[in-house]
């Protein structure tokens, strides 16, 4: 039998040997010069990230330069798909320069856009200044959605959001969450809520959808501050155009009242017309199509948050759970008032078993995290 120590043991050893070979490899990228390597916190994936700072010679005492680097040792699809969707958004928005990259190895360099997340930004700033940066945030979703879907589609290997990936998505909330906060699952309202989602959202415009795009995954671009760098969209899909919006004002790590969040919507609405894309004929069918994707978005994230604890030992992300159930409860609640017929018939049942049964029982339990 292994025990905790000899596992603790064998993982360090593990880390060890990787940086011993990303710092080998680095040396032969960076040859003429010496470098520094910290490690950076890690997010919710099994990727690791570092920052290099390059000196020219080992008396420098200002880097000559700075990067990213992406250590992705077991995900090599996935640094791959990076690569492809960094190919196919650089034309449209900011995304990081592909610097040197080794994917048999699983190791990729990449411009660094510094320390400032846009999270960063929104801290103490006036009204004024958080609505320019959520203007700036919108604009380059608009630009971002200008992409050619077809385009996406052949040449970048980009898949479509579909019934099966929303459906998965989903059905975490059911896996993680629900046994989390131990009720008895209520199935036959469950498949009726997700088809009538699914169906909603696969009816709305199709576009390149970053997926992740949100307070984290933005960046004060250190070398342009009037740019906001683009991350962590390696997971980019063709879906609906509402998904991105939903993910950037309501986010899980920063809460608006939704009044302003109303008011944002109406005016990306307004940019997609004035950009030519595909939208609502008017802005209470916006508002509908993207109460629908908030919902399908924000099961999948309280599966995800309690999944990321309870699996991969993350507590961190169980403090935003209640920012995620306000958003989901708001949801539901919109869209069985003044969502359309199909969708009252399958949110009304299911909005009441949450409420009666779910909401009691996820408070009693977070009452005590």
């Amino acid at each position: 039998m292994t025990d905790n120590t000899t596992l603790q043991s064998q993982d360090n050893a593990h880390v060890n040997t990787r940086q011993q070979q990303l710092e080998s490899w680095l040396q032969q990228q960076f040859a003429e010069q010496t470098f520094k390597l910290d490690s950076l916190p890690g997010d919710a994936s099994a990727r690791r990230y570092h920052r290099i700072q390059l000196f020219d010679n080992s008396a420098d005492k200002e880097p000559s330069a700075r990067y990213i680097v992406m250590d992705s040792a077991d995900e090599q699809d996935a640094m791959q798909q990076f690569i492809n969707v960094t190919k196919l958004m650089a034309p449209a928005v900011n995304v990081p320069e592909l610097i040197c990259q080794d994917v048999t190895q699983g190791f990729l360099v990449l411009q660094d856009f510094g320390a400032i997340e846009f999270a960063h930004l929104l801290v103490d700033a006036p009204a004024a200044a958080v609505n320019d940066y959520y203007q700036l945030a919108m604009q380059t979703l608009i630009e971002l959605q200008k992409t050619p879907v077809q385009l996406a589609r052949t040449e970048h290997q980009l898949p479509d959001y579909d019934t099966v990936i929303l459906n998965r998505e989903m059905d975490l909330f059911r896996d993680w969450f629900i046994p989390f906060i131990g009720v008895k699952f209520a199935d036959s309202l469950w498949e009726n809520l997700k088809s009538a989602l699914i169906d909603a959202i696969l009816a709305q415009p199709q576009v390149v959808v970053h997926r992740d795009y949100h307070s984290r995954n933005l960046m004060q671009d250190q070398a342009d501050n009037s740019r906001l760098g683009v991350i962590d969209f390696q997971d980019a899909v063709i879906g609906a155009y509402t998904y991105d919006l939903v993910s950037l004002v309501r986010d899980a790590y920063v809460d608006w009242p939704e009044s302003q969040v109303s008011e944002w919507a109406r005016e990306f609405w307004q940019l997609q017309k004035q950009a030519g894309l595909a939208t609502a004929d008017n802005v209470e069918q916006f508002a509908s199509d993207m109460n629908v994707m908030g919902v399908q978005r924000h099961l999948k994230v309280l599966g995800i948050f309690i999944r990321l604890s309870e699996r991969d030992g993350k507590d961190r992300y169980l403090a935003d759970i209640p920012k995620v159930m306000r958003d989901l409860m708001f949801e539901l609640n919109w869209l069985a008032e003044q969502g359309s017929q199909d969708i009252k018939q399958a949110v009304l049942p299911f909005n009441q078993w949450l409420q009666e049964t779910v909401l009691p029982a996820y408070q009693n339990k977070f009452s005590s995290i």
